[in-house]
């Protein structure tokens, strides 16, 4: 389980600092050089912490009633990686002398990212440098880099100089609107020092106020003399000492980085556990790196038997998951991860969606932190209603960090309402698959009651039917329609799982809570069912497809497959309104709603919208190649499925959008794996049962994956002309596949036909 890359190509740097970056959740580090790079070198040098952000004015040019005035930026925090190596009076670089070799690994076996180098400098001395770097998942504040040094022939002194610098700006680009569009400091220094622990900078961002600390402690062998400084907004600790060919030296660096959500006083904090941290050898901390790795693995990894190179782009895809979820109620999972600034850091709707049920089948209790990050914003949501005019219910930002609305344009973004019933959706889908009843009387039913009320307040009844208008779908390139076929969709299911829920608890006598809380009125899940039941679904009862909103199939054409390559992302090339103007699907929308209640629809529709909307749509968005391959696989074209699969699954190890280095595209690292389990697989947890749908593509041998369900461990193996279920843990229960249902007690193999 390794991505490798040979050779330094200045052109891919900042590409590599994204793919090769190291995080576990809370920290994320890009893979930036610790000697640094010329100016004339593209790099994005960063360092992030989950959640911990600062405050920036939006600018408009005609402000509106309920515009947010300022945006939570992910912040840009202290630089940790600086290493520089002095051999003799030459300063190693690659970008001088004569590099002999070069190899980037990430091994996720190991949870490591290593460079290993062979370096000839201008004087002729050579030698050979090994980096090995950790963001641990046993010590979540701790970054970690080994630096060894061998010589080959130099015999004298080396001189390693570790820094620490507080004086880094936000990265921006002013004509890519998934960017920032300006470059800010959002740190401000406040105190450097060190004692005989390390070295420190603690800082507080300019407007939200939070602090942070950073700590470094070094571990290096004897002989070995040590100096410290400390300026305005940075540190060094520099160590000199001999060495001869043959012989290599080996510093040990310990980051660590502690803030004020999490810690009450950062600076005491990150003493504390640096100290803990030293007390222990790097080669410590790499085998509890290696343990953790190994159980998630065992409940987490997809095998593919037959192709190589998806099978580690699965294996990439699975443990960015791990390095970008935020384990603790204060985080999420942004857009990118922890591997860069794309989208600031921000969460979206595509937790819920496609991130969400990779936790949930591998990992409940990470699902269950996402659950209450969500909950724990539920009072900002509330405050959101109130802003865009709605009396009563609660509505969820579409981008956010802490709570509040951080999107400054509000057609494609603060109207897409779907993002309640995504919320609602989460909840809903974890209780199928856990029947927690108690999270959902204790957080979920309170959840499901306020983003239900919402709908009443943005929809309608006329003449016995519901309608939602002035809203915007997932696809972003028609913006505040009437009807959109999945926002509808999914507000019946929220509609209807809250009455379900309120149901539920009644019925177990936990209703009394979330009724005081919510100030929940007798008859109101009764209405709230009655909306469900009589929702607007749209259909063209001439196409036989569901419309994807009331005014998308009247439309113009766009003939976009004859434009440039360039031109892509269209929302780069052309003006907004002349998007919206057309049939033209940045991503899967319609299609989309399918994936998610396929059970309802007819097959036959579900066909033929897919074949309507799948030459109308770009992909130009991460979130959408995968959803096509899903439902490819549901409608029996495995082929198909299988292309835009190999789509999702490479998208960022080939660059295929242009911009990993802005930041892996997390949410498509979860809809690869949805690729397999929810599309080859079909897996498909319902609300009485467990479904699968397996097919087997033609390329493949086979494939396998463990799952959690109702408390118990499964695995599912697809192999030539079988499914074999097996119950690892926990008591039998009832699966079906396809329309046949089996009872599973230990182990089940059922014929199959190659789809």
């Amino acid at each position: 389980m390794r991505l490798i890359d040979t050779g330094l190509d200045p052109a891919l740097l900042a590409r590599n600092e994204t793919l090769f970056h190291t995080a576990n959740g809370y920290l994320g580090v890009r893979a930036c050089l610790e000697e640094g790079v010329p100016p004339e070198v593209p790099t994005i040098r960063s360092a992030l912490l989950n959640a911990f952000y600062d405050e920036v004015p939006i600018a408009y040019a005609e402000k509106m009633k309920g515009f947010p005035t300022a945006k939570q930026v992910i912040a840009n925090v202290v630089d940790c990686q600086g290493i520089e190596l002095f051999v003799g009076e030459e300063r190693f670089s690659p970008f001088e002398g004569t590099l002999l070799s070069f190899t980037r690994t990430l091994d996720m076996e190991a949870g490591l990212a290593k460079r290993e180098m062979e370096w000839e400098s201008p004087a002729g001395s050579r030698v050979r440098v090994s980096i090995t770097r950790m963001a641990s998942f046993a010590a979540p504040e701790l970054f970690l880099i080994r630096y060894r040094t061998e010589s080959l022939n130099y015999a004298g002194n080396i001189r390693l100089v570790s820094r620490q610098d507080g004086n880094v700006v936000n990265y921006a680009d002013p004509e890519d609107p998934r960017l920032a569009p300006e470059a800010k400091r959002l740190l401000v220094v406040e105190d450097t020092g060190w004692n005989d622990a390390g070295a420190w900078v603690a800082c507080r961002t300019s407007a939200s106020g939070l602090r942070m600390a950073a700590w470094a402690g070094h571990r290096i062998g004897e002989g070995f003399t040590r100096s410290c400084r400390a300026w305005k907004d940075k540190t060094e600790t520099a160590f000199s000492g001999p060495i001869a060919p043959g012989q290599a030296a080996v510093l040990e660096k310990y980051g660590v980085y502690t803030d004020s959500r999490r810690h009450g006083e950062p600076l005491a904090d990150g003493e504390s556990l640096l100290r803990k941290a030293l007390a222990l050898p790097a080669s410590y901390w790499m085998g509890c790196q290696r343990d953790c790795l190994a159980r998630f693995w065992e409940g987490a990894r997809v095998t593919v038997d037959g192709d190589e190179s998806l099978q580690s782009s699965l294996d990439f895809s699975v443990f960015s998951l791990l390095q970008s979820a935020g384990k603790d109620p204060v985080s999420n999972v942004c857009a990118k991860g922890l591997s860069g600034e794309g989208y600031e850091g921000h969460y979206f709707w595509d937790t819920e969606i496609y991130i969400f049920p990779f936790f949930l089948l591998t990992d409940p209790a990470v699902a269950r932190n996402f659950l209450r990050f969500r909950h724990r914003m539920l009072d900002a949501a509330r405050e959101q209603a109130r802003l865009l005019g709605h009396d009563r219910g609660a509505l969820y930002p579409w981008r956010t960090i802490a709570g509040p609305e951080c999107s400054g344009y509000f057609p494609s973004g603060s109207a897409q309402y779907h993002i309640n019933g995504d919320v609602a959706h989460a909840f809903l889908l974890y209780y199928r698959a856990t029947l927690d009843l108690e999270l959902m009387a204790e957080i979920g039913a309170e959840v499901l009651v306020e983003t239900a009320r919402l709908w009443l307040e943005a929809g309608h009844f006329r003449n016995g039917v519901f309608y939602i208008d002035g809203v915007t779908g997932p696809d972003e390139y028609s913006c505040l329609v009437n009807n959109n076929c999945y926002t509808n969709l999914i507000a019946r299911e929220n509609l209807r799982g809250a009455a379900d829920m309120m149901e539920l608890l009644s019925g177990a006598g936990l209703d009394g809570p979330v009724a005081g809380k919510t100030g929940l009125m007798p008859g109101e899940p009764e209405t709230f069912r009655r909306a469900a039941g009589a929702m607007y679904i749209p259909y063209d009862e001439g196409l036989g497809i569901h419309a994807q909103d009331d005014s998308f199939l009247k439309k113009a054409a766009f003939d976009f497959h004859s434009l440039p390559p360039g031109a892509f992302p269209l929302l780069k090339s052309f003006h907004p309104l002349f998007l919206y103007r057309r049939q033209v699907c940045k991503q899967a929308d319609t299609v989309l709603a399918h994936y998610l209640f396929s059970e309802e629809i007819p097959e036959e529709v579900m066909r033929r919208s897919y074949d309507y909307y799948e030459p109308l749509t770009t992909h130009d968005s991460s979130l959408s190649t995968c959803v096509f391959s899903i439902m490819a696989a549901r409608l029996g074209d495995v082929e198909k499925a299988m292309r835009y699969f190999q789509m999702s699954a490479m998208l960022d190890l080939t660059d295929a959008h242009g911009n990993t280095k802005d930041g892996i595209h997390t949410a498509n690292m979860g809809g690869a794996y949805l690729c397999v389990t929810a599309g080859f697989a079909g897996l498909r947890i319902l609300e009485d049962s467990l479904l699968l749908r397996p097919r087997l593509p033609k390329e493949w041998k086979g494939y396998r994956f463990p799952f959690r369900y109702r408390g118990r461990r499964l695995a599912c193996s697809v192999a030539e002309g079988t499914c074999e279920l097996a119950l690892l843990e926990g008591e039998a229960l009832p699966v079906r596949v396809f329309e046949r249902e089996y009872w599973l007690a230990d182990r089940l193999s059922i014929p199959l036909e190659r789809g």
